[in-house]
C-alpha cells in the first residue's frame, strides 16, 4: 500500500510540476499532439490525470478500510476512468456516476441538489425527473477556469464534517490539480429520525 500510495504521489507531482502555488494548468491535465487531434478537442482530461484523481480517492478509503466506487467523466458526460474497492455492489458503482452527471448537469457540486431538496428549495421528484440526484458526493473538475468533467463517488457512509464521498473527490482532487473552492456547508435533513418528531418522509436519494 505504501508503495502504491508512493507511485500515486509521483505521478500526481507530475501533473502539477511547473507550478509555484501547487495547482495544474490546463497544459498539465489535458490530451495533447495526436490523441488531441484524434478527438478534435482540446480540453479532453487524460487518462494519467484521471487515473490520478480516482486512485486518490480510492486509495484514502482504503487506507480508512472502506471501499468506494470512483468514476471521472469528461465535459461531454463520457467515462474517462471509473474504479471501483472490493465490497462494493452495483448500486454503488451506479450512484458514483449518477452523482458525476448531476455535475455534468449543472456544473456544481451534487451536494447543491441535496441541500434544495433539504431546504425545501425544490422536491426530490423534480430533481429526479430533470435527471438530477439529490445527493452529495461529486464535484467539477476545473482547470484554468475550464470545466473538464467532473468525479463522483459513492459507496460509503457519511460521517461530516470529518468524512464522506465528497471529501474523499475533494481531497483527491486537491492532492492532483492543487487547491479547490470550499465545499457547500451541509445542511440538516429534515427527513432524519428525531428523538421528538420519529421519521420523517423518505431521506432523498438514499443509495450512497
Amino acid at each position: 500500500m505504501k508503495l502504491h500510495l508512493a507511485l500515486l504521489a509521483g505521478i500526481a507531482a507530475t501533473a502539477i510540476a511547473g507550478s509555484a502555488f501547487g495547482a495544474a494548468s490546463i497544459n498539465d491535465v489535458v490530451q495533447k499532439g495526436d490523441s488531441a487531434k484524434k478527438v478534435m478537442e482540446k480540453n479532453q482530461i487524460n487518462l494519467a490525470t484521471a487515473k490520478a484523481i480516482g486512485d486518490h480517492c480510492l486509495n484514502e478509503a482504503a487506507a480508512k478500510g472502506m471501499g468506494v466506487s470512483v468514476v471521472i467523466i469528461d465535459q461531454f458526460g463520457v467515462i474517462t476512468y471509473y474504479v471501483r474497492g472490493d465490497g462494493q455492489g452495483k448500486t454503488n458503482t451506479e450512484s458514483a456516476l449518477w452523482k458525476a452527471r448531476t455535475t455534468l448537469n449543472t456544473r456544481a457540486a451534487s451536494k447543491a441538489q441535496m441541500n434544495a431538496v433539504r431546504t425545501g428549495a425544490v422536491s426530490e421528484a423534480r430533481v429526479t425527473w430533470q435527471g438530477n440526484f439529490a445527493n452529495a458526493g461529486a464535484l467539477p473538475i476545473v482547470v484554468d477556469g475550464q470545466f473538464l468533467g467532473a468525479i463522483g463517488v459513492g459507496g460509503m457512509a457519511a460521517t461530516p464534517p470529518t468524512w464522506s464521498d465528497e471529501i474523499c473527490g475533494y481531497n483527491a482532487l486537491v492532492a492532483v490539480l492543487g487547491p479547490q473552492p470550499a465545499l457547500l456547508p451541509d445542511m440538516p435533513n429534515p427527513y432524519a429520525i428525531s428523538n421528538a418528531g420519529g421519521a420523517g418522509a423518505r431521506p432523498p436519494a438514499a443509495p450512497r
